[in-house]
């Protein structure tokens, strides 16, 4: 399930190639009232200031123990960032790869498994000074 007011069209289909079934919705508002019935298995949420970090805190308190994945910027501000990390199972930054996120998934469903929800700090991914995706070296995997 993607949620955000302006969700990333590319990753929109490149999880669709990916032969995943994606649900787009603007708001975690929307998502609260269609949660039961797509009974997703990951939420990404789009944010974009760190104002919205509330609306990660609501989207956390929907999505039970599903994971939430934040997806954000490579502009984002430092202090989204730093909030993100602290709340969500995963962040990734946008645009993406399809390996990144392929890695991100996995990485999120293999902590599920293990029930270590919600554990940010071990399935960060970070961004090199060329904008390359890499795993975080907190990442257990």
């Amino acid at each position: 399930m993607l949620i955000g007011e302006q969700p990333d069209i590319e990753l929109f289909a490149m999880l669709g190639g990916q032969g995943y079934e994606v649900a787009a919705l603007e708001s975690p508002r929307r998502a609260m009232d269609v949660f039961p019935l797509y009974k997703p298995h990951v939420i990404i949420l789009f944010l974009r200031y760190p104002k919205e970090v509330a609306i990660l805190e609501e989207c956390l308190a929907m999505a039970g123990r599903v994971p939430v994945i934040a997806a954000i910027s490579l502009i984002a501000k430092q202090t989204l960032v730093k909030a993100v990390k602290e709340k969500a199972a995963a962040v990734v930054v946008l645009p993406v790869k399809p390996q990144t996120i392929r890695e991100t998934l996995q990485a999120v469903a293999l902590f599920e498994d293990e029930a270590q929800f919600p554990s940010a700090g071990k399935k960060i991914l970070g961004t090199d000074s060329l904008g390359e995706k890499r795993p975080h070296p907190a990442d257990s995997l």
